[in-house]
Formats: structure tokens, sequence, C-alpha cells
């Protein structure tokens, strides 16, 4: 039986171990290690949403789970194709900082996920996220290069003179994105 060794990992890293081992086999399973109550919450939720068996173990900030991949089979049902549209180069309403780095780990988080949205469009001050040297900009180029369409609007990227900065991506007009956004059968916004 596999051991993965996850201890000290961030929750992140510990998903990105599990898919990594679980996607390169059929059938199996393993044991991962952490000593983090969210590194074992996090494994329980994807164990379960795969269709994977659980069992756990724990003593004081040591948690031994077993993860068994058996026959999991993946529900087809009617696609969720969703579209994001951000407006903002920060994530909620508090403070500026925190607002930054809940943003980069967003798009980390997102590159995680199994289904991707379809597109993301980005407004207003959301543009500033192309800037050379936003923290989120390398997690964005990824999604791009996962086939996600990415939608930067020409307005912003002229009001926050940064044209210059985008090399990947379509600069779009605001009817280009009130298109996107009338044909998303779900749209988020951020």
């Amino acid at each position: 039986m596999k051991e993965i060794d996850c201890r000290g990992l961030s929750y992140l890293r510990i998903i990105r171990e599990m898919k990594k081992y679980f996607n390169s086999i059929g059938e199996g399973e393993a044991v991962l290690l952490v000593n983090n109550e969210l590194g074992r919450s996090n494994i329980i939720r994807y164990s379960n949403h795969k269709g994977y068996q659980v069992q756990e173990e724990s003593e004081e900030n040591r948690f031994r789970i077993k993860v068994e991949k058996r026959g999991c089979l993946e529900v087809k049902g009617e696609e969720n194709i969703i579209s994001i549209l951000i407006t903002s180069d920060i994530f909620g309403d508090g403070d500026e900082e925190l607002g930054r780095i809940l943003m980069c780990e967003y798009f980390e988080s997102l590159n995680e996920c199994d289904k991707l949205p379809k597109e993301i469009l980005f407004l207003n001050s959301a543009v500033k996220l192309f800037h050379k040297d936003s923290k989120a900009l390398e997690d964005i180029r990824l999604l791009y290069k996962k086939g996600v369409v990415i939608l930067i609007n020409d307005t912003s990227l002229d009001y926050y003179n940064l044209k210059g900065d985008i090399n990947f991506g379509e600069i779009a007009n605001m009817y280009d994105m009130v298109i996107a956004m009338k044909k998303a059968k779900n749209l988020i916004r951020i």
C-alpha cells in the first residue's frame, strides 16, 4: 500500500499529491499522513467528492487516513458550464492586503479543480491582476493554458494603462463581454 507523507504541507499541496497518485492508477489505495485538522478535512472532503472510501485513525494532531479507490464511477449529468466575472483585484470587502492574498489563493485553488470554468471575464480593477508584478498572474496564465477563455476589458486596461502588459487572453470590448455573460449558463461574480 502506498504511503503519502503530507505532514507540514499546505492543504493545496496535500490535495495535489493525492490527485497525482490517484490519477495515476485505475484502482488502489493509499495511506495519507497529515498533522493538522485542515489537511485531514480536505482529504476527507476530496475523497467523498470523488467517491473514494475513507478510514481514519488519529491521535493528537497526527492523522493517518486510508483512502481507497475502487470502482468509482463518474456521474455524467447535464454539463454545468460556468463563467466567472471578476471586477476587483482584491477578494472581498475587508482589508486590502488580505483581499490580495485571498485572490491569489482563489486562482491557485481554481487550478486544482477537476472542472474548470469555460471563461473568466476581468473588468474594472480586476485587470490589475495582469500587471507583470501581480502574484496571481501565473495562476491565471495556467488556467489559460488549460483552455479557460480569458476576456480582459479594453476600457479598464486603458484606464489603468495596462494594455502593454497583456501577453495572453483576449482583449474584449464591453459588447463582447455582455454577450459572453448572456451565453453563460451560470455566471459567478467575484
